[in-house]
């Protein structure tokens, strides 16, 4: 697989480190429906839908804690969070053979494949904001260990509401997997 590596844009929060790649596996084939089946047998495994897919988007989260603990308690200083966002995606591995129809075709769906991931990546890089804000506003505790396992809540819980907000955009966005379908049915 080819990789593709794009930094975050400096907007970026101070503490907060935002890493886009894409990788890319090949797919064969000369007509739609030979690059659908090609996808379903070559896709990278969705851990989330238990099955292969035709792309993916998925997340990795770091975070790193800055305290300061004094007699009053320990609070954060400052939080680090780093995320990484990795797409996955097919490439027509050659054009040769495949008609003008069908490569308008497999351009058609590449397109809506790289849609959809790229709003889970807006969701994803939503979240890692999120989690940055939550640490940076954790309130003083009595000691660094309850800090940590108060952070460590923050960050489950927040994970657990951005995998259902990307679970409700998948269910919302059938309409483009049918759309899919279609481009991929036609001979």
């Amino acid at each position: 697989m080819a990789a593709v590596s794009i930094s975050a844009p400096a907007h970026a929060a101070k503490g907060l480190k935002i890493k886009e790649s894409t990788k890319y596996y090949r797919i064969s084939g000369k007509t739609p429906s030979d690059f659908a089946k090609s996808m379903s047998r070559k896709g990278p495994f969705s851990l989330q839908h238990r099955k292969r897919a035709w792309a993916t988007a998925s997340r990795d989260v770091t975070y790193q804690l800055v305290r300061r603990k004094t007699s009053k308690g320990c609070r954060i200083i400052n939080a680090k969070v780093a995320l990484k966002i990795t797409y996955t995606l097919p490439k027509l591995s050659s054009t040769k053979g495949v008609t003008k129809r069908h490569r308008k075709r497999w351009r058609q769906m590449s397109n809506l494949l790289v849609k959809h991931e790229r709003v889970h990546g807006r969701y994803y890089k939503e979240f890692a904001q999120k989690v940055h804000r939550g640490l940076r506003k954790l309130p003083r505790s009595k000691t660094c260990r309850q800090l940590d396992r108060r952070a460590a809540k923050l960050v489950d819980r927040l994970s657990e509401q951005d995998s259902e907000r990307n679970n409700l955009f998948d269910a919302r966005d059938k309409r483009n997997y049918s759309r899919m379908t279609r481009l991929y049915t036609l001979r």
